[in-house]
């Protein structure tokens, strides 16, 4: 069982289990001693598995990359890069459920993923960490993300991502008084 933290919530609707964000990362594919780089859009769906308390969620997510690598030394080709994993995360404090009272929060997961470098296709774990604060009105997710390639013909990479998070739901946020202490959003 896990401890009380934060307020527990009284919903557990879909709509209250699914947060999502967009934004952009770049993955450095390592060659060797060498690394590489492919930019794309960042897109994270998430569904909250773990949803009873509000500063603490377990959730399923998905931080797919959709870009492209361009032609440079050490990678001689131009081509479509893509990653898409899938992985269970532990998510505390700011943004963790629709409910959250922090305003500064963490994700740690673990998982597996899928890389594709033009027309070669080749899958590893994937490790994450993302930290989570307000930006101005809005709320932004600064991700890691290491993929350990174990089969096909791609790279171990590391990817940077910022991400701003989506949601009407931090008006809502705001009606109920719950974030007055972090910031005046009239």
């Amino acid at each position: 069982m896990l401890p009380s933290i934060g307020f527990a919530q009284k919903k557990a609707t879909l709509k209250d289990r699914w947060r999502n964000s967009i934004g952009a990362s770049a993955h450095l594919l390592m060659i060797r001693k060498n690394v590489s780089p492919a930019f794309g859009l960042f897109y994270n769906p998430q569904i909250n598995l773990v949803n009873k308390y509000g500063d603490f969620s377990l959730a399923a997510t998905m931080p797919l990359t959709l870009g492209v690598h361009i032609k440079d030394t050490w990678i001689k080709k131009t081509y479509f890069y893509g990653h898409i994993p899938a992985v269970l995360e532990a998510n505390i404090g700011h943004y963790s459920t629709r409910d959250f009272r922090s305003d500064i929060g963490m994700g740690l997961g673990v998982g597996y993923g899928v890389q594709i470098n033009g027309e070669n296709i080749s899958s590893g774990f994937v490790a994450t960490l993302a930290a989570r604060t307000w930006f101005f009105k809005g709320s932004l997710t600064f991700r890691y993300l290491f993929h350990l390639n174990v089969q096909g013909t791609g790279y171990h990479s590391h990817a940077l991502g910022v991400a701003v998070n989506m949601g009407n739901y931090f008006n809502k946020l705001t009606h109920m008084n719950k974030m007055s202490k972090f910031q005046n959003f009239k």
